[in-house]
């Protein structure tokens, strides 16, 4: 998840929480194959100092918008700090209660919108956003979250517009940075570097910016440049695992496979970052990494977790499974349409040699105009002008 969704550090997790009891059969349960698989990490989530008085709050009014927004809140930031997916799942139970009520605040939905979306249910994730900005044009969080969906989805023309209202509402950087975004989207690449290059590489959001400039550099085929910006937008939001991805991919593409593999190592990998590391490790590693990511993907399965389709895509196709692979990326790509989601149906459709598909990626790059160097190398096409 790029764009917006960088400064809101959104991760491709699913809440390990939301499935209800009963889901996967006795037969269906994940029985890991390597000892050292981590199902869950269940010392993590005793509450810490900070935690106990904000859960005693919660539970001592747990119809109270503001106890339920901080414990919630306290939940999103420790799973992305920790790369724990439950915790997207405790702040989803905290949550759902009060957007159930008739007049539930803007902060609850919003925060129950990030849930949504971290869990790819990106319509109605869009749909609560619609109805916050209905109320108050003026909310910058809400808006800056519907313009990160909607360039996820591809929906840039609609991107285009709540960009815009952010440069021109006092949130410039972010908001000419997502205009970039949106304008690249619908084929104006040329005009987004352009529009990038008015935005200083600086201040809080100044990851965001570095990797936005360095997916379109890289788009316009400068992989050198790309590269650069990519590192050093790592070096400026170290825990953002979409950017830490899109470098490794930018190496990985280049036959780097050494530095890639040594840009995903991190503690607590998330599912992108090992997928990633199956597919660069070096030969006495590649066994393991590889069984490490089909068991979290089986692990997704047996709890009955919406799939990462994209990385499951991306694991098949490096395995040489283009009938898997192809099915997965198809899947992905009806739900989200960022540059790696792009790429790997791409990917898959030229390997299987899919007509249909084909001609759906085609069509899609038709319609909207997107450009990718890469894209059109994979497909055999002449490059975009």
């Amino acid at each position: 998840m790029k764009g917006p969704a960088r400064i809101l550090s959104v991760l491709a997790f699913v809440a390990a929480t939301h499935a209800p009891e009963g889901v996967a059969a006795a037969s269906d349960r994940f029985v890991p194959g390597d000892p050292a698989f981590v199902v869950a990490n269940v010392a993590r989530f005793a509450p810490d100092d900070e935690l106990r008085p904000m859960l005693e709050a919660w539970r001592a009014d747990r119809q109270s918008p503001q106890t339920a927004v901080a414990l919630a809140n306290a939940f999103i930031e420790r799973a992305r700090r920790w790369r724990e997916p439950a915790y997207y799942g405790r702040a989803e139970a905290v949550l759902a209660p009060l957007i159930k009520l008739p007049k539930s605040g803007h902060a609850p939905r919003r925060l129950y919108a990030a849930v949504l979306q971290f869990r790819h249910e990106f319509s109605a994730a869009e749909e609560l956003l619609d109805g916050v900005l209905r109320e108050n044009p003026r909310d910058v969080p809400a808006r800056t979250l519907r313009a990160s969906i909607r360039l996820v989805r591809g929906d840039f023309a609609g991107a285009r517009g709540d960009c815009a209202q952010l440069a021109g509402g006092g949130e410039a950087q972010v908001g000419l940075t997502c205009l970039a975004e949106a304008l690249a989207g619908s084929g104006d690449l040329d005009r987004a570097l352009g529009v990038l290059a008015s935005v200083s590489p600086a201040g809080i959001d100044s990851g965001y910016v570095l990797a936005v400039r360095g997916e379109l550099r890289e788009r316009a085929g400068d992989d050198a440049g790309a590269v650069a910006d990519y590192r050093a937008a790592l070096a400026a939001a170290p825990g953002d695992d979409s950017i830490r991805a899109a470098l490794a991919d930018a190496l990985a593409a280049r036959g780097r496979d050494g530095e890639a593999f040594a840009v995903l190592d991190v503690e607590r990998p998330s599912l992108a970052l090992v997928v990633r590391q199956a597919i660069v490790a070096p030969a006495d590693r590649r066994s393991a990494c590889e069984s490490r990511a089909v068991e979290w993907l089986s692990l997704e399965a047996a709890r009955g977790d919406a799939i990462h389709f994209r990385e499951s895509a991306l694991l098949a196709l490096s395995r040489g499974d283009t009938a898997r692979s192809l099915e997965a990326a198809r899947a992905n790509f009806e739900n989200q349409r960022e540059l790696a989601d792009v790429r790997v149906f791409a990917r898959a459709a030229a390997a299987a040699r899919d007509a249909a598909a084909l001609a759906r990626i085609d069509e899609w790059l038709s319609k909207t105009g997107f450009r990718d160097a890469v894209t059109e190398r994979v497909l055999d096409r002449p490059p975009r002008s």
